[in-house]
């Protein structure tokens, strides 16, 4: 049986037990008239929001350029530039060190490192 739960500063305000589309709704909509009051003015409800994503598609924030993910590709953390950056500066720390192996594992620039 499904149990939805609407939780307040860390403690349950209401508890919906089983699949009832009009007490979750109204528990939803009393939970958001909760929030606008005079100290809803909280950071976590200033942001647009994320788009909900499909297996064709996947999510993205609200305004956000569809080439975004290109973007973050190429010069993100983890992406092409920093691979090719970790990839050249292993490959200059093990060249000029006696044990190149052990340089390379104990080198700021080793992922597993992190």
């Amino acid at each position: 049986m499904p149990t939805f739960l609407v939780i307040k500063s860390s403690t349950v305000v209401d508890t919906i037990r089983g699949a009832n589309p009009s007490a979750l709704t109204a528990a939803v909509r009393k939970a958001a008239n909760d929030t606008s009051g005079p100290g809803a003015s909280s950071a976590a409800f200033q942001s647009k929001g994320r788009t909900l994503g499909s297996s064709s598609q996947p999510s993205r924030a609200v305004g956000e350029s569809p080439f975004a993910g290109l973007q973050n590709l190429l010069v993100g953390n983890g992406g092409f530039s920093d691979m090719l950056v970790r990839f050249v500066a292993l490959y200059v720390i093990s060249l000029f060190a006696f044990n190149g192996y052990k340089a390379a594992e104990e080198s700021a620039f080793n992922v597993k490192a992190r």
